[in-house]
Order: C-alpha cells, then structure tokens, then sequence
C-alpha cells in the first residue's frame, strides 16, 4: 500500500527487469513444480473429497493442510490464475505493493475483479475495491495484512482479505488478548481466547528476527508466538532497509505518547514498532499462501492429492436433491469457446467456501443461503436456508492522510534521480549478500496505535466516549498511524508526487473501531454478474467524530518532526487553510481510501443469534457438509491485520476438520 517503492522502477531497463525476473523465477519455482496432472481438465465432471471455492489465503492453506492426510483428495476452484505468470514482478516484490490498488477506477491491472462500490452517502462516489485479485494468491482477506491476500474504495471498489491487495505481505500484526476474548464471548466458544488461538497463529509460520544493522532506528522484537521451530510454511521476516523518514517517524510516534513495544506479535498493539512482512528473507520475494502453501505442498517430491481449477468460476454450490447437504459445486471454465459451458464437481465429505468478504456471501446466496426476500427477489430455487445475516454486517477500516515537504531521502529521490532507482533494483538482486534495499519492504515498516490521548477523548461528545469503552476492549486501539514515503493521495499511490526536485512523505490513519456496518447483495443470480457492495464508510456519527480527532493527531506527529527539521515549509496537503471541523471533513470525504479488510459478510456466532451465518467451526447454519472459512466468517473485523487471522482460522478449522469435526 503506502510502499516506500521507487516508483521510478517502472522506467528500469529491459535487461535489468529480465534479470530480476530471471531470479524470481529460480528462486520460487526451481526446485519446485506443478505437475502437470495436477490441474483438473476443464468441462469433465470429477469427484473428490473436498472442493475448495477460492484459491487465496485460507483456500490454498487449507488444501494444503488436507491433503497432509495422503487418502485425501482435493479440488480447488479458482477463478484466476498465477499473478507471477499474469503480472509478473509488480506482485512478488514487496515495494511494488502499492502499484494498482488506489481508489481511480483505471488504477487497475489484469487480476483485479474491478469491483465498485455502490455510491457512499459521505465520500459521494463509488469506489473501487481492491481487496480481492483474480489469481492463486492466497486471497487477500487481510489478515496481519502481510500475512493476507486480496479483496478498493468509492468511485471504483476492488475487494480484499488481505493478501488480495495483490503485494501487500505483512504478518506481525495480530489482533490483542482483549479482541480475542471479545471474539470467545460472542461466539460461546473458549477455543478463541488468546491462549487457545495461539498456537493457530503461529502454525503457519517460519519466521526470522531482524538481521539487519539499524543505525539510526532501533527494532527490538519479542517474537513471542514465532520464536519456536518452524511450523509452517509461509515466511515472515523484516525487510533490510532502514527508511529515513520511518527513523524520524519511530521518534515522533514516541514522542505523542505511542511508546514503543517489541512487536505487534504477542498480543499488544498500542505503541508503536518495526513490522514484519510475509516475505522470504533471502530472495525478498514476497511470501504468499501460493509460493508457501501451495508450492510447499508440491516440494520435494511431495504428489499431494490437490487437483487445481484455476481459470475456472464457482457458479453455485450444489446439494443432494431435497436436502441441505452440500454434494458439489457447478463450474465453468475460461476455455476457448467454451466460456458458458458448465460442469459439475462433486464432494464425497464438504464443500469449503474462501472466496473473500464480497463473494463468499454472494456464492452462499446465488446457491439458496441468505435473506429469504433477496432470494426470492431473484427467483433463486430451491431455498436451502433462509439466513439473514448473509451479505450483511460488513466492515472495513478507512484511511486518510496528510503530506509535507522534506527534508530526508524519500521515494522522491528516485523519481528525481533515476540513479538510485538502478542501485535499488542492483542492492535487491544481490545473489552474494541477499536482497536488501527499500524494495524488500512494501511500506515504511514503522506503524503506531493508539487509544486517544485522554485530553483528546474527552474533546468527544459523552455518547462517543461511552460507546468506546462499552463496545472494544481497553487494548484494543482506536487509531493507526501509517507512514508512506510519498504524498499521500489514495486514489493512486504511485503517481502523486509532483517530481520537482523536493523529497515528499506522508502520514496516513486508519479508523480500528468502526462504528459503521456495510453488507454485500447480489445483483442476479448467477456469479457472474458483480455483487453489489455498500461499505457504507464513516456513515456512523461516532466514525465522523473520532476521524476529524485523528486527523487533528496526525498534526501532531507533523508538529514534533518540524521541531527537528524535517518538514519544509507548510503542510503540503490538505495545507493550512483546512483548520475547522468541518473543514477538516470535508477534507477526509474527498480523500478516504481504504485498508483493504473488508471482513465479516458471513459472521460467526452462537445457535440462536440470527445474524450468525457460519458455527465455530465455520459450518453453515441450517445446512451440512458445508463452511465458509475466510475473513467473511469473523464475527467483526478485528485490529491489527486480518491476515494473520485467516491464516490461523484457516489452521484451526481445518485441524477440527481432521480430527472429525
């Protein structure tokens, strides 16, 4: 997202993008392969155990995780293909990241759903989701958001978990021990405290601490849940490139109360800290639940019982006649001529839904699982369940930032001096040391959160206070505090700067308790058509409140940097003229982007609640042989990054799973 990228890459010479795509290639894949058998054979009927709807970050972890068990079988049905294959570089290194994800609908690229929103009351646009991307990505459904995949914003939407942002790998940011609880209370489950999640948490994981010779910053880290023997595959570890203005940020988080902590792994998240991300340590490539899961499932000689439908579009789920139990999945394939051309996957044990907060909830209801009168409207038959809590409950996390001048090296620097574009593409590829460099990070790693200063909190209205305190738990944080090295205007993060010689950064904050509730409908009743998205972002009263507050915070982080001499001249954007309230929201209106964490369409809850979608199991209330396992399925959006949570989720489901439940 707000990558410290050189954005000037896009101008490398040919030679040099053959060079570094020659070693991505070798690194992912050279001890690796796909057998070819193991992609299923498009309009042929087939049988398997399992069939996964969604190749992203749950799909691909729990297909992996199954087939463990070698008298298995499995299908995945994903309606892409291979983002290295489609995009190449701009989805595996990690500064590309924020390439193609801003909220100007022709910000786009060849995996992305293009999905937009439907018109938002306070932005006045559609927006465009990026959330979700078309390819064996591991989904992003945005968990520690480096640990997730894909499902944008107003005038165009683009979904995402989080791994769909397409790059955007970072894993060190799960939720705090109070959300956790929050989360056993409501759906009556003692399995998701804290201490019963956490070994989910860290199955996925191979991490590597900090490595790298900070001079001018400090990364203490408490590797709490990682720090044991490798479990999993997916690769955690911190980029090798000290940012300039992130040392400067690190101070000035300090410096307004954000103390700092070790990490943001062990269950804390108010303070500020270095993060780490879902990347390989030594090639930098990013670390995907493709290029782990998955791959790792065909490594060395391994012949997991995974049959691959990529290319290939989940239309409904199928049920034995009569029944709710669950048999099978109808799907179509992009084949030449054949676009329309349906087939039937059969499931001898369950069909698995991954596919995203947005299409989770349409598969479920284009198959006869949602609110009575939306089927109905639809002429969708038979009705397998009525359940009106499918579609809606949505909630994500919004941004917005401000900018300056500076007075440090910034992804400016490139754009003015192609120079340092070549030494940063030279200090990535270097196949003696390891890669290195500001393009082995997909953002400035230095993140804040915070609870409002008391003097601040206490300039909100009773109501606001009081509802805070009731509804989230005392660590779980109000605010995020996001750096990017580059003006920050979210309708496209790579072609803001002005390029007049000055060095640009910014300063984003997202709102972590949304009062604000979305949902997800259907527009037909056939998959192919989009679903229909209201985000329905800061339409709540307390939204509106805490966000003006948080812009007024980012004002003094900027104040103490121009303390020490890093800001030049005055704010840049919004400028100083944006003083008032409702100047000020008039401001954030226009300039809303999203975090990508569109998160739970299909919640989880107790036997009785009738917005509950999905057990604790992730079971489909009212049907069998069926669960929805992706960022749709928590309760309520969590702090932190989601992704991190789908990818435990995923674990602890499919443990169950395994074990007969």
């Amino acid at each position: 997202m707000l990558s410290t990228l050189f954005l000037s890459c896009v101008c490398i010479s040919a030679c040099l993008a053959a060079e570094l795509h020659g070693r991505q290639t070798s690194v992912s894949n050279s001890s690796t392969r796909i057998r070819p058998n193991a992609y299923g054979r498009p309009n042929t009927n087939a049988t398997f155990d399992y069939i996964i709807v969604g190749g992203g970050t749950a799909g691909l972890a729990i297909a992996a995780r199954l087939t463990q068990n070698t008298s298995l079988s499995v299908a995945v049905v994903e309606a892409g293909g291979y983002y290295e294959e489609t995009v190449g570089n701009i989805s595996t290194i990690p500064a590309y990241a924020a390439f193609n994800v801003g909220t100007d609908p022709n910000d786009t690229n060849a995996i992305d759903w293009s999905f937009v929103t439907e018109p938002q009351p306070v932005s006045k646009l559609h927006t465009p989701i990026h959330s979700q991307l078309v390819s064996f990505l591991g989904r992003v459904q945005m968990v520690v958001e480096y640990i997730i995949h894909v499902e944008r914003l107003w005038e165009v939407l683009r979904p995402g978990i989080c791994e769909f942002i397409f790059n955007m790998p970072t894993l060190g940011r799960v939720p705090t021990i109070g959300t956790m609880q929050k989360w056993a209370d409501e759906v009556g489950d003692e399995s998701y405290t804290w201490q019963n999640f956490l070994p989910f948490l860290a199955k996925s994981v191979d991490y590597s601490p900090p490595d790298f010779p900070y001079q001018n910053s400090t990364n203490n880290q408490d590797d709490g849940p990682f720090n044991r023997p490798a479990q999993g595959p997916l690769q955690v570890s911190f980029g090798r490139y000290e940012d300039p203005f992130g040392t400067w940020v690190q101070r000035a988080f300090q410096a307004v109360g954000q103390a700092a902590i070790n990490g943001f792994q062990s269950g804390k998240l108010i303070g500020s800290s270095y993060i780490p991300f879902t990347k390989d340590p030594v090639s930098g490539f990013r670390s995907s639940s493709y290029s782990s899961f998955l791959l790792n499932a065909f490594a060395q000689g391994k012949d997991p019982s995974i049959t691959l439908y990529n290319n290939t579009l989940a239309r409904r789920i199928l049920f034995q006649p009569g029944t709710n139990i669950a048999n099978g999945v109808l799907v179509s394939s992009a084949t030449l001529g054949n676009a329309n051309r349906t087939y039937t996957l059969q499931a001898r044990r369950e069909v698995i839904v991954s596919a995203g907060a947005f299409q989770s909830p349409q598969i479920l209801m284009v198959s006869g699982i949602g609110p009575r009168a939306t089927l109905e409207r639809h002429n969708i038959s038979p009705i397998i369940k009525d359940l009106p809590g499918v579609g809606q409950n949505m909630q994500d996390q919004v941004l917005f930032g401000t900018s300056y001048r500076v007075n440090v090296l910034t992804t400016s620097a490139s754009l003015n001096n192609p120079a340092l574009t070549v030494a940063a593409i030279a200090a990535f590829n270097n196949k003696t040391l390891g890669a290195s460099g500001p393009l082995t990070e997909s953002a400035i790693p230095v993140f804040g959160w915070e609870n409002l200063p008391n003097a601040t909190l206490s300039l909100l209205p009773p109501s606001v206070r009081a509802e805070l305190r009731s509804t989230f738990p005392p660590d779980w944080p109000q605010l995020e505090f996001i750096p990017s090295s580059s003006v920050f205007d979210p309708s496209n993060y790579v072609a803001s700067d002005p390029v007049d010689g000055y060095n640009y950064a910014g300063l984003a904050t997202a709102i972590i308790t949304p009062f604000s509730k979305g949902n997800i409908t259907i527009s037909s009743s056939s998959t192919t058509s989009p679903p229909i998205i209201n985000p329905a972002w800061l339409t709540h009263p307390f939204d509106k409140a805490l966000a003006i507050e948080a812009f007024k915070r980012q004002r003094d982080v900027w104040a103490y940097l121009d303390t020490q001499n890093i800001t030049i001249g005055e704010e840049y954007k919004p400028g100083p003229r944006v003083q008032t309230d409702e100047q000020i929201w008039d401001f954030i209106k226009k300039n809303l982007g999203t975090v990508w964490h569109a998160a739970a369409t299909c919640k989880m809850g107790r036997p009785g609640d009738e917005m509950a979608v999905v057990d604790t199991e992730g079971r489909v209330f009212g049907t069998r042989a069926l669960r929805v396992v992706d960022a749709s399925a928590f309760p309520f959006l969590t702090p932190g990054h989601p992704q991190a949570v789908v990818y435990a989720l995923a674990e602890k489901v499919v443990d169950g799973m395994l074990k007969g439940r």
